[in-house]
């Protein structure tokens, strides 16, 4: 019988331990997209909005609703495995860590061929909560290369 009430009261303190804001998986997968979102728009407001620029999210195609949304300001935007052998603007995202349910960081950057060898640009990328958007709020280790 106590084994029963302890084990009760221990189920109750943890419920009552996490906040109403406690966010599940489900809402970090919905979460990582708005963040992956929020750094290509970081990198892609500085290119003209005809580029022609290929996207990979940790070396893989990024989601049909990410290039979707991404593409309504940029519409030549495609998924990496439409690249021509290399041939262009490559932009990606890659290591998302969390830090709190309202911070992130990750490696991002972009690359692209050049007569003799690549050149790019990427640094980490804190992103943070701001209401309902997500924001780049810092960029350190930059290297361009």
């Amino acid at each position: 019988m106590r084994r029963s009430i302890l084990v009760a009261a221990l189920g109750l303190l943890a419920a009552g331990c996490s906040e109403p804001g406690d966010r599940g998986p489900a809402d970090r997968a919905e979460d990582a997209g708005a963040v992956y979102e929020a750094v290509f728009r970081y990198h892609l407001q500085k290119l003209p909005t005809p580029v022609r620029a290929y996207l990979t999210v940790d070396g893989q195609d990024p989601p049909a609703d990410l290039l979707k949304r991404l593409r309504r300001d940029w519409p030549n935007l495609q998924p990496a495995s439409a690249e021509p052998k290399e041939k262009g603007l490559r932009v990606y995202v890659k290591s998302l860590k969390w830090i709190d349910q309202d911070t992130a960081e990750m490696n991002a950057g972009h690359w692209f061929p050049t007569k003799y060898a690549g050149e790019g640009y990427f640094g980490d990328h804190r992103v943070v909560r701001h209401g309902e958007r997500w924001v780049v709020e810092e960029v350190t280790n930059e290297v361009m290369s």
